[in-house]
């Protein structure tokens, strides 16, 4: 039931409304007129939905009818910038999974042109894995590499017209052009399929890559880096709440984590902040470097914005403090 004086939020509600509805929860406003201003441009669902959670009253003496109302001292600043530093989190990760991504189409198209250089090496059912849970999905890729192919020959509606250019240029498409045009789902499972030298000697690429003497990575391992990869790739390019967002089944890397003089748990638990981590093993090191300085710039401007309780709620929650 809605409370006298308060709006169903289910229902339209002007800015008015939302703030006044807000301030009845216990969440202090310093400056009504920015807030609409806010409000009109990062609306109220992705501002306070998305956001409020640290911010909420769990103590049950504080609030024993557990109502959405907010921790003493919490201010519309405060949603406004975790929400803030979530959205730079998802550029700052976005761009390091791009460069990944990048990454593992060049060293998949370069390893198996290499091992398989006759033209449209990669349409042959016998240039992949013998195993026959495979064949499905290596069926799939392969429909999909020669899809491409065909799109070129179209009359009208041409959907990637680089690939009328380059074949008209060079009458082949070959494969490191074709993966351009891919998914990071489908390179997964491009990386799935093929046999297993290829696979075990494209890890040892990345590993190769990251100069840290002594650092190993078999196939398995990439693929459990590929598997938190894809999610979290999806979630930053759509804009979604990222700190948060956790893998419901743990990662199978102990010895990557211990490679990587991570505590334990820390890179297995599939958070953000294991996420983080793990591009450790597939990045150059300069790159990776660069990237921390920036996330730990934006670790220190949200701590001096927050209040203590709610930082080290968030902090948790995108497991950096487990």
């Amino acid at each position: 039931m809605t409370k006298r004086g308060d709006v169903d939020m289910k229902s339209f509600a002007t800015h008015d409304e939302q703030l006044a509805i807000l301030k009845s929860r216990g969440l202090l406003i310093d400056d009504e007129a920015a807030a609409k201003r806010v409000l009109s441009r990062d609306n109220y669902y992705a501002l306070i939905d998305g956001y409020k959670e640290p911010f909420l009253e769990r103590d049950e003496l504080k609030n024993p009818y557990g109502e959405e109302l907010y921790e003493q001292g919490s201010r519309f600043g405060h949603i406004l910038a975790l929400y803030q530093f979530d959205r730079k989190l998802r550029m700052l990760v976005l761009g390091e999974l791009l460069k990944f991504e990048r990454s593992i189409k060049s060293k998949l198209a370069y390893r198996f042109s290499e091992r398989f250089p006759d033209v449209d090496s990669f349409l042959e059912s016998a240039n992949y894995s013998a195993d026959k849970a495979h064949f499905h999905e290596r069926d799939r890729i392969t429909a999909t590499l020669n899809n491409l192919i065909e799109s070129h020959k179209k009359r009208h509606r041409v959907r990637y017209p680089e690939l009328r250019e380059f074949y008209e240029k060079h009458k082949n498409l070959p494969l490191w052009v074709l993966v351009n045009f891919l998914s990071l789902g489908q390179i997964t499972n491009f990386y799935t399929v093929i046999d297993q030298d290829l696979r075990a000697r494209i890890a040892q690429d990345f590993a190769d890559d990251t100069g840290v003497h002594g650092i190993s990575l078999s196939a398995k391992e990439l693929d459990e880096i590929l598997s938190i990869a894809f999610p979290f790739r999806n979630k930053a390019a759509h804009e979604e709440v990222l700190y948060p967002f956790r893998l419901r089944s743990p990662l199978e890397l102990s010895r990557l984590e211990s490679e990587l003089h991570q505590d334990k748990g820390s890179v297995t638990n599939g958070t953000t902040a294991s996420l983080i981590k793990l591009l450790k093993a597939v990045s150059p090191p300069e790159e990776y470097e660069a990237f921390t300085r920036d996330l730990l710039e934006l670790i220190r401007s949200l701590e001096e914005a927050l209040p203590e309780g709610p930082y080290v709620r968030v902090m948790s929650e995108a497991g950096f403090r487990e």
